[in-house]
């Protein structure tokens, strides 16, 4: 495989900077952003397929029945403090495997990429503190305390430190400036590209003087 063929996920708690973060690296270094699509309700600054694509909760039952999706999940929530439930996922059809992208995903989602994309995805969580989170959701002006709260609590579960450990291959501060991660992140990205041709080419080297001491022998 083409080892600039790559799918590189990011995770994060709720306002880690995810979505951030993936835009930069398509606008400044080529990658396609992977849109899921998603039940919730829209925000203020979003569109469709800025940063989701918004169905409703019917359509995505039927992109389920129908197998049309790679990976997808269900977040218990409150709207407008009444319980709720928000399904995100990726369509089949987003992905061509001879291209790079980009995707935002749990670990639920990320769990999924690997088994079906082996060996091209690349895992990232960003790791910001509880602090700089809330201050991002509040900046973003639709902050409830209750709501945050919850999603809090909820992240400390989905992203414990034993979950991060065993799923992702990589932990970069996001407390910085996005400019900053984006910079720590291309060289995570650059520095495994590396190691993998590295690996790939001691292993073909090995290869070839089994095959040379073999032919010796003849």
């Amino acid at each position: 495989m083409n080892e600039k063929q790559k799918i590189i996920v990011l995770a994060s708690g709720s306002c880690g900077g995810k979505d951030t973060l993936a835009r930069l690296l398509e606008k400044e270094h080529g990658y396609n952003f992977i849109v899921s699509t998603t039940t919730r309700p829209m925000r203020p600054g979003e569109s469709e397929k800025n940063p989701y694509n918004f169905i409703t909760n019917k359509e995505f039952k039927k992109l389920i029945k129908n197998n049309k999706l790679i990976e997808y999940r269900e977040y218990h929530t409150l709207l407008n403090n009444k319980p709720d439930i928000w399904y995100y996922g990726v369509e089949n059809d987003e992905v061509d495997p001879e291209k790079s992208y980009v995707a935002v995903l749990d670990t639920v989602g990320l769990r999924e990429f690997k088994s079906k994309f082996p060996d091209k995805v690349i895992s990232i969580y960003l790791n910001a503190t509880d602090e700089k989170r809330k201050q991002r959701c509040i900046d973003r002006g639709d902050f409830d305390e209750t709501e945050w709260n919850r999603r809090l609590a909820d992240d400390k579960i989905r992203f414990s430190d034993e979950v991060i450990k065993k799923e992702m291959q990589y932990v970069v501060n996001a407390d910085k400036p996005s400019i900053e991660v984006l910079i720590d992140v291309v060289n995570i990205i650059d520095c495994h590209r590396n190691t993998k041709i590295q690996t790939l080419l001691a292993t073909t080297w090995k290869n070839v003087r089994k095959l040379a001491s073999t032919l010796t022998q003849l």
